[in-house]
């Protein structure tokens, strides 16, 4: 095998020889017709070297890079790997993992007893990472010694993949978190299989303290998969331990809630599980006055804002603030004298409006709406919300004068995003009425998005070419082409032939080249085109000879 470093360009050679190097390449077989491997890396991909006669024939990988015909990266890590293990002399037909596995399984069931405790004895003599998952396991007791020594093998992960002042750079990033996950996993489950809830607490803190301070290039956000990891452990010790560990948790959530104990943003997972695993009525309230804190300073707004959860996202303040009352039992009365107390925002009055909605009060429904229209003006995406359940109220009311104003107001006023309201103010206009309102539509910028479509349903096909013609948005052409060149097939073909040249002028890489090549078969479909399209491939020939890419797609393409 030789040559195959020219099938690759130079940067992504250097990044396969990295993944190489890092060891990234798993499970690496010789097959009948080449060789397979996982690659791993954000994600794992496989792939597939074909080769014939001692020479590479096809490659294939799934990484969305490899799908656009591109030998990737880690096809490249696979090719040093396999290099590599040709001039050992290691890698023969068959040869993988689960090969190995069954061979290991039976050489250690031929083992005598006697024989096997002993090795196993001496390997974990030499081996500090055996020795402890044997103690974790099989220990009387999990005593203060033992957890010193899991706590060391989470620094010893830290240790590994460091520099000399302790960073972790991106390189190493995500195989740091990686194994600092599944470290955290295998130990934490381990100990709560024993019902050691109290160590598993103590070793899920640990983690979640290094990995809270921890210098490193966290790109990938690998960090933040082991906090899951951490917040899925303390759920789970919360669920199952003693009603006395249960306390030693909250306690030690309070006491290190900002003290330093992680860096900013890692607390939120420490503020999240408080909030909403425990359950007893000093948190809530405590969470409540938060939240009381929080929407007060909305003064001059009619959002009540949101509060940020790093396991759940945004969550609003308001309907928070609502549900811990409900948990603790607060009375109908007190929660609507709430409501009323906090009107001005427009959570509150929403709620109202679905709650009347559902109970049939659609009068005051309506007048909610109305008010809310005026109270959230500065807020379109409100008021558009407003205007279409309004429209639909009214259409179950049989109310038509009310129906056919607020439809007016929703498709003149509010940003429109499908013909159906469009369509719905048609039927109930007459045509004088009509054509007045279909120019204000195309003339609103409301409409902007849907412009296209209802032209196309007005059955407005020469406006919309001379749209087209101005704006030379080729997706457009692409996406109405079947409804105009019937009836303006030179035009289309010359919007197409304009695009072509603009893009050439701009156009460097091989998969633009190939697009440019099928929008040249395009125009040859057109009255005129053939002879267009060759003209523009010898002009192309004469202009940019010294693009070997875009000569060689001319010639793939027929041209």
């Amino acid at each position: 095998m030789s040559g195959w470093k020219d099938l690759f360009r130079e940067h992504i050679l250097a990044r396969g020889e990295m993944y190489y190097y890092d060891g990234a390449v798993q499970d690496l077989e010789k097959t009948e017709h080449g060789y397979h491997a996982l690659v791993k890396g954000t994600d794992d991909y496989e792939v597939d070297i074909e080769m014939e006669d001692g020479q590479i024939c096809e490659m294939y990988c799934t990484c969305p890079y490899a799908a656009d015909r591109n030998n990737c990266k880690h096809m490249a890590a696979v090719l040093y790997e396999i290099a590599e293990q040709e001039e050992e002399g290691s890698l023969t037909e068959g040869s993988g993992v689960d090969q190995a596995e069954d061979e290991l399984e039976e050489i250690i069931e031929n083992i005598p007893e006697t024989e096997l405790r002993s090795f196993v004895k001496q390997l974990a003599g030499q081996d500090d990472e055996i020795r402890n998952t044997l103690m974790t396991r099989y220990a009387v007791r999990i005593d203060e010694k033992q957890m010193c020594r899991l706590k060391e093998g989470v620094d010893q992960i830290v240790w590994e993949y460091g520099d000399r002042s302790g960073f972790v750079d991106y390189r190493n990033a995500w195989d740091f978190t990686r194994e600092m996950d599944s470290y955290l996993e295998d130990k934490a489950d381990t100990l709560m299989e024993r019902n050691c809830w109290r160590q598993a607490f103590e070793l899920t803190n640990y983690v979640f303290k290094t990995i809270g301070n921890v210098d490193i290039d966290d790109s990938d956000g690998g960090t933040t998969q082991v906090a899951n990891t951490c917040y899925d452990k303390w759920k789970e010790i919360l669920e199952n331990c003693t009603e006395e560990v249960r306390d030693e948790m909250f306690k030690w959530f309070t006491s290190h809630l900002a003290c330093d104990y992680v860096i900013d943003y890692k607390e939120e997972y420490m503020e999240e599980f408080l909030t909403h695993e425990f359950r007893n009525r000093e948190m809530l309230e405590k969470k409540m006055a938060y939240l009381d804190e929080m929407i007060e300073r909305q003064t001059d707004s009619t959002d009540c804002g949101n509060m940020w959860s790093a396991r759940y996202g945004y969550e609003n303040n308001i309907l928070k603030r609502l549900e811990i009352m409900d948990q603790l039992g607060y009375p109908e009365k007190e929660i609507r004298e709430y409501h009323r107390k906090h009107w001005r925002f427009s959570t509150v009055r929403e709620m109202e409006i679905q709650e009347d909605i559902e109970r049939g009060e659609l009068d005051e429904a309506v007048r909610i709406l109305k008010e809310s229209k005026e109270l959230d003006r500065e807020y379109p995406g409100l008021v558009a919300r407003y205007s279409e359940q309004l429209v639909s109220i009214y259409e179950a009311q049989a109310d038509k004068k009310a129906y056919k104003e607020e439809l007016q107001y929703y498709v003149l006023e509010c940003p429109q995003h499908d013909l159906a309201h469009i369509q719905k103010l048609k039927a109930v206009c007459t045509e004088t009425e009509w054509g007045r309102y279909r120019e204000q539509i195309l003339q609103s910028r409301n409409s902007y998005s849907i412009q296209y479509s209802f032209m196309e349903s007005e059955g407005m096909y020469e406006r919309m070419l001379q749209c087209m013609q101005k704006e030379q948005l080729i997706f457009n052409v692409d996406k109405y082409e079947n409804a105009l060149k019937k009836k303006f097939p030179e035009q289309v073909r010359d919007i197409y032939i304009s695009y072509v040249h603009k893009q050439a002028e701009r156009t460097g890489d091989r998969k633009r080249y190939r697009e440019l090549m099928q929008y040249l078969k395009k125009i040859r479909r057109y009255p005129g085109g053939k002879e267009k399209a060759a003209e523009i491939a010898e002009n192309w020939r004469a202009l940019y000879s010294r693009r070997s890419a875009m000569m060689d797609e001319l010639q793939k393409a027929g041209f």
